[in-house]
């Protein structure tokens, strides 16, 4: 059994996740802005880490009660999506900064941005409807897959973070209040989105 689809959909899970969660993502435009690509790609890492430990529990839960979790796909899609929008309109609602405080670089980034991920209880729901939605069974195959998966998981989410820091400090200069507040609405609506998708799925399959 070939294991490439699993790790593909682990990178664009790990992609999907990364999509900012509020605080993750004000920080981290917050320190590429202020700090540099360096800074703001620490805090993404945070948050990589978040998603990293999310999705290994996720894959034991799915291996682990795979019957259970397939019996009741339903309910999962309903209430992970819920959760994805609770968290989506909670962004929308989230107040930008003006002012920023300029800081050396420290490793306390890294541990600020996985501290506020942990403190978002809808991380494993989140992580667990998105192993449903993208079918991520991993029972009866071979254990380097999931390795893989989880890997490819973290690559994904870390290339995400790379990606928007280096740009956010690459124009950092022109990015005004009223671009940081588009761009954090942005990302809530595309949040929302999804969620709503993964409550749509769940409803047409009641």
């Amino acid at each position: 059994m070939t294991g490439l689809p699993f790790i593909l959909k682990g990178f664009l899970i790990g992609i999907i996740a990364a999509i900012p969660i509020g605080p993750v993502l004000m920080l981290t435009i917050q320190k590429s802005v202020s700090d540099g690509r360096k800074a703001g790609f620490s805090c993404g890492l945070g948050g990589t880490a978040v998603d990293t430990l999310c999705a290994i529990i996720s894959a034991f839960a799915l291996s682990g009660i795979g019957d259970y979790v397939q019996s009741h796909t339903t309910v999962i899609e309903l209430v992970g999506g819920l959760f994805i929008m609770f968290v989506g309109f909670n962004m929308f609602r989230t107040h930008v900064a003006k002012t920023r405080r300029k800081k050396p670089y420290s490793a306390k980034y890294f541990v600020k941005a996985f501290t506020m991920g942990l403190s978002n209880p809808a991380a494993i729901a989140v992580m667990l409807a998105l192993f449903t939605f993208f079918k991520m069974d991993m029972r009866n195959i071979p254990q380097w897959i999931p390795v893989a998966s989880i890997l490819a998981l973290a690559c994904g989410s870390a290339g995400y973070w790379y990606c928007l820091s280096r740009l956010v400090a690459h124009f950092g200069d022109r990015f005004n209040f009223k671009i940081l507040v588009i761009v954090n609405r942005v990302a809530a609506i595309g949040v929302f989105i999804f969620g709503a998708i993964l409550v749509y799925k769940g409803i047409i399959s009641l």
